[in-house]
């Protein structure tokens, strides 16, 4: 028998699989495969919580009649449970005729097993029910039949629908209906093991060689892993996209923001490259509420320009922004000198980066270079180099090789600071 603990986060994770089906079946309600997955869902759930109302009652030697009715309860919601899973996924693809037909054949078959598990219960007197219950099945008569009739069906039952989950998991093009029902398949062969330790328990007692070991001890842990992984096989085409358009969204909100330096940097000696950008909801109201240029409307700015999450169309954002940095840097050229872009790819260390990062490295030397000789108005040597090829890239592409530019730049930035003119004109006149 299982533990309570891993019957409680198997009911948990039943019962949250139950009312995400009921969500898409109230949108959807004629859609058969929904249907059946949540049918499945709510057995599987009433099953588990009536374990969870008889555990304990084996101390009572024999079990109470109302424990004796709840195993029954249990034992018959699980069969009908796995068998509406099964016709989930016949109904997600077979034709509607060829699913119904199936369905007949499924039901008969589901009678004549629960027909016989409630006639050899009935049958089996208390003593040997209570031995069935606590698996020791060399002394349980009738109910030891009735568990192995129980075992048989569910483990071929089990076994048929793994079959199909990855029979179709080679063959659809979709990447998360092909990862349900992969993870649906590794689900149902930890079912399907579960099933295959209580038969070798029930067959070796039956045989006179009863196992000297706990059950429950040895299945608790598979029914666990098993019921979660199976339902997500269900449930993973529904939530995957969703997981997917969250992280393409976190991807470009936090490469959207960490480019807000190297952006400022370029566009500030550059500003007719920027673009104005519509403002969140929360900062129109704040600028309608201070409409008076000052502090206020700098900090908006700055929230806008950086840190605010609700920005509609964030990837539209994001592109506009690496565009800038790109016009920013062609902007920039006159002013840079090609010997500092040699000078950083000769420097000490350079040989131990990538090729990426060296690029990077240099090119941070190059236009920190030239941000310090156009703010004193030097002139550069003028770069005729080729663009860069991480140009003609993705946009995650682009992105990541500019925050590696970004993260080089800060580093060399105040050592060209230190370099400029000014500094050079101040560190002359202390000597002096």
């Amino acid at each position: 028998m299982n533990l309570p603990g891993t019957t409680v986060v198997a009911a948990v994770v039943t019962t949250a699989a139950w009312l995400y089906f009921l969500r898409a079946l109230l949108r959807k309600p004629r859609n058969d495969t929904l249907l059946c997955a949540w049918l499945s869902a709510q057995f599987m759930a009433f099953a588990l919580y009536l374990g969870l109302v008889e555990y304990g009652a084996e101390v009572t030697r024999p079990i109470p009649a109302w424990a004796r009715t709840t195993v029954i309860a249990q034992h018959v919601c699980v069969p009908v449970a796995l068998c509406l899973g099964h016709l989930a996924y016949i109904f997600l693809i077979c034709e509607r005729k060829d699913a119904v037909r199936q369905v007949v054949r499924h039901a008969w078959l589901l009678t004549a097993t629960l027909t016989t598990m409630l006639a050899l219960a009935l049958l089996a007197d208390p003593a040997q029910f209570t031995a069935a219950h606590v698996a020791h099945y060399s002394d349980s008569g009738l109910a030891g039949a009735y568990m192995a009739v129980f075992t048989a069906y569910a483990g071929i039952i089990v076994t048929a629908t793994a079959r199909v989950t990855w029979t179709w998991s080679r063959l659809v093009d979709d990447p998360w209906i092909r990862r349900g029902l992969v993870a649906g398949t590794i689900g149902l062969l930890l079912g399907v093991l579960y099933f295959l330790v209580g038969a070798a328990f029930i067959a070796l007692a039956v045989v006179g060689h009863p196992i000297a070991l706990n059950e429950g001890a040895l299945v608790r842990w598979l029914l666990v892993i098993a019921v979660p992984l199976s339902l997500a096989g269900l449930t993973t085409p529904g939530w995957g996209p969703r997981l997917a358009s969250a992280r393409t969204w976190w991807r470009s909100y936090r490469a959207y923001r960490r480019l807000h330096p190297l952006w400022a940097e370029l566009t500030g000696a550059f500003p007719h490259v920027r673009l104005a950008i519509q403002p969140s909801r929360a900062s129109a109201y704040l600028r309608s509420r201070f409409p008076r240029p000052g502090w206020v409307t700098a900090a908006l700015d700055n929230w806008d320009e950086r840190w605010s999450p609700l920005h509609r169309h964030l990837d539209l954002r994001l592109h506009l922004r690496v565009l800038q940095i790109w016009d920013a840097r062609r902007a920039l050229l006159d002013r840079c000198d090609p010997a500092d872009y040699e000078q950083a790819l000769a420097a000490p260390g350079a040989s131990k980066l990538s090729e990426p990062q060296r690029a990077a490295r240099a090119e941070a030397a190059m236009l920190t270079a030239g941000l310090a000789r156009h703010r004193t108005a030097r002139p550069g040597g003028g770069w005729t180099g080729s663009r860069p090829a991480f140009q003609d890239a993705d946009l995650f592409a682009n992105a990541a090789w500019l925050l590696q530019v970004a993260k080089y730049m800060k580093t060399t930035l105040t050592d060209a600071e230190n370099t400029s003119p000014r500094h050079l004109s101040e560190d002359g006149a202390s000597e002096r």
